[in-house]
């Protein structure tokens, strides 16, 4: 078992379990959308925005890596439960804007369950700030152990500062579920088990929020998958959709440009059309941007990837001869002139 034991400086009430290399920290909004508890926060993939009573100072702070669920210790306060995935081989525990880390044995590429306890709140933050000579207010234990992910959960709440922060948190805008959604249907096609894997995550009205389209489908079954979505724009246009014939010799990029045109009008409206690693067939997801961009590091945290369908953003590992077979077809389906060569 790993332990780390001591005492440990906050600020605003903040310090984080961190794996992404590219990240410092969460942004607090983010890190509990969608959230049940606010003590927690673990919206956000690869990283941990921990809520504490003190505002400024030293805490009591021990962390525990297990290879199976702890017993639960009656002597903690407040307890909530999330799930973790590192993103990378390192993780750390990290005050705020970095001042000091403490490197923790997590496993990339595996599922963590997470258990973040604690005593004296409320004592803590009617002290607002500790000086090092005075005495310690508040404790924390953070425990990790391999478990599938599973949805956040408060298991004990007793104080009011806790009772705030879980109120605030279910106060904020769950885009969070709608992508897990959008990425439980995607493992679903992929694998038998992405549906159990993900079982917290189904769509929440029982509508769908992803498309499945063949590579061979015809411009009207496309249309029609993606207007059924829950999450369809429906100021998205289609008058442009009628010019859009192939010649029957001609269907290099044919499919690829035909839903680049789409992304680009959507674009336009402020939505995303997001391509999930499309493979033998295209998953398509509308999605707002703050949406598309929770989408991406989830599914990266997953091996997968999220690209937005538009004009010179999803095609660029394409052949030469995709390239020009598709640009030709977009360019005469929406009357530009071809310049001869």
């Amino acid at each position: 078992m790993f332990r780390l034991d001591g005492e440990v400086g906050v600020s605003y009430s903040q310090i984080y379990v961190v794996s992404d290399p590219c990240d410092y920290s969460p942004r607090m909004h983010e890190a509990f959308a969608g959230q049940n508890s606010g003590l927690c926060g673990a919206a956000v993939p690869g990283a941990l925005f921990l809520s504490t009573g003190l505002h400024t100072g030293k805490v009591g702070f021990t962390v525990e890596v297990r290879s199976h669920a702890p017993a639960l210790d009656p002597a903690w306060e407040e307890v909530v439960e999330v799930s973790f995935y590192p993103l990378s081989e390192q993780s750390f525990l990290l005050q705020w804007a970095g001042e000091a880390s403490w490197e923790l044995d997590l496993k990339e590429g595996l599922d963590y369950r997470v258990r973040y306890c604690a005593q004296g709140m409320d004592q803590a933050r009617e002290k607002d700030v500790r000086l090092d000579d005075e005495p310690l207010q508040d404790r924390y234990l953070l425990q990790f152990w391999p478990a599938p992910p599973e949805p956040d959960r408060i298991v004990r709440q007793t104080s009011q500062d806790a009772a705030s922060s879980h109120a605030w948190a279910r106060k904020q805008p769950d885009a969070e579920f709608r992508v897990r959604a959008i990425m439980a249907q995607r493992r679903a096609q992929l694998t038998p088990e992405g549906a159990e894997s993900f079982r917290d995550a189904e769509s929440p009205n029982g509508t769908a929020d992803m498309a499945v389209i063949s590579r061979d489908a015809d411009i009207q079954s496309v249309r029609e998958q993606l207007t059924s979505l829950s999450s369809y724009p429906t100021a998205l246009p289609w008058d442009w959709a009628a010019t859009f014939v192939l010649p029957a010799d001609e269907r290099v990029g044919y499919m690829e440009a035909f839903l680049e045109e789409i992304g680009e009008h959507a674009f336009a409206l402020g939505t995303v059309l997001a391509s999930l690693e499309s493979g033998q067939n295209y998953y398509l997801a509308f999605v707002t941007p703050t949406e598309f961009e929770q989408l991406s590091r989830l599914l990266t945290a997953h091996r997968m990837s999220a690209e937005s369908v538009r004009y010179g953003r999803w095609t660029p590992r394409a052949s030469p001869e995709q390239i020009a077979g598709s640009s030709a077809i977009r360019a005469w389906a929406v009357h530009i002139p071809q310049t001869p060569s």
